[in-house]
C-alpha cells in the first residue's frame, strides 16, 4: 500500500515526504524528512512522525489552527 502523497522541498539537501504506508498489515501516515545525497536516491532519516490514520481528523484540525495563527502573525498570506 505504500503511496507517496507529496514531496515538499525543504532545502537543497533535504525534502519532506508525506506517505500512506503499511506495516504488518496496518496502515499509517508517515511524514518524514529525507536526505538527498549528491548521487542517488533520497533516503529517509529518523526525523519524522508516524501516525495512525484515526488521528488524521485531529491533525487536520491542528493544521487549520496553525494556519490561522500564521496568518494572524503575518507569517503567511491568507491565500496560502
Amino acid at each position: 500500500m505504500d503511496q507517496l502523497i507529496t514531496t515538499i522541498e525543504k532545502n537543497a539537501d533535504e525534502e519532506i515526504r508525506v506517505s500512506l504506508r503499511e506495516y504488518k498489515g496496518h496502515p499509517y501516515i508517515d511524514i518524514r524528512l529525507y536526505w538527498k545525497p549528491p548521487e542517488g536516491e533520497p533516503g529517509p532519516t529518523k526525523k519524522g512522525v508516524t501516525l495512525n490514520p484515526e488521528l488524521f481528523p485531529a491533525l487536520k484540525k491542528a493544521m487549520g489552527a496553525l494556519e490561522a495563527a500564521l496568518v494572524k502573525a503575518k507569517l503567511i498570506d491568507e491565500e496560502s
